[in-house]
């Protein structure tokens, strides 16, 4: 059944997804929620969307979208109906691409290749805010991304990432604080 999530990409040569894949549990069972495939059909494009902003590479995109619906099928166990299923799903694809800019980073630095080379920005401004949010930890990552990209509010952030409002804003203002001054001095976080 994972492979009728794939169908376009399939049809231009694309990967099939890895064998042994969860399959999808039937839409009729309401205790678990909706199936993958129902999931993919409603909210594919919004992660994919999300996976495209944070990535700045359409292919990447794509293949992060396909696993961010596979990671939701392994952890649907651990969804509790906290939040909507379309902001955990932006949630797992926010997390799983912050994790790969990480590993590209890793690799790039270990390699000793251009970050610029892994990644296709879509302009100098969109590379330079990526690169700011590269400068900080991984909490800071999210509450920012959450906040100024998905336009969530305090408390929405405040229960996706489980952290209280202060702390949030705390984020958020040292988040804002840092930019501020890069700009104002001109700066490029690519140089510190």
């Amino acid at each position: 059944m994972d492979s009728k999530i794939d169908t376009t990409r399939a049809a231009e040569g694309a990967k099939p997804p890895p064998s042994g894949s969860p399959s999808p549990r039937p839409a009729s069972d309401l205790r678990l929620g909706p199936s993958l495939e129902a999931l993919y059909t409603r909210y594919g494009h919004a992660v994919y969307q999300r996976c495209c902003y944070l990535l700045r590479d359409e292919d990447a995109a794509w293949d992060a979208t396909q696993d961010v619906f596979l990671k939701a099928e392994a952890a649907r166990d651990g969804f509790e109906g906290r939040a909507s299923w379309s902001t955990w799903l932006l949630r797992i694809a926010t997390y799983h691409c912050l994790n790969c800019l990480r590993a590209d980073r890793r690799r790039v630095a270990r390699d000793g290749a251009a970050f610029e080379h892994n990644v296709a920005p879509r302009g100098e401004r969109d590379l330079l805010a990526r690169d700011l949010l590269a400068q900080f930890d991984l909490k800071t990552q999210r509450v920012a991304v959450h906040y100024f990209v998905d336009e969530m509010t305090q408390g929405e952030i405040a229960e996706a990432v489980g952290l209280s409002v202060p702390t949030v804003r705390k984020h958020i203002r040292l988040f804002e604080r840092h930019a501020r001054r890069l700009w104002a001095e001109g700066g490029d976080p690519r140089e510190g």
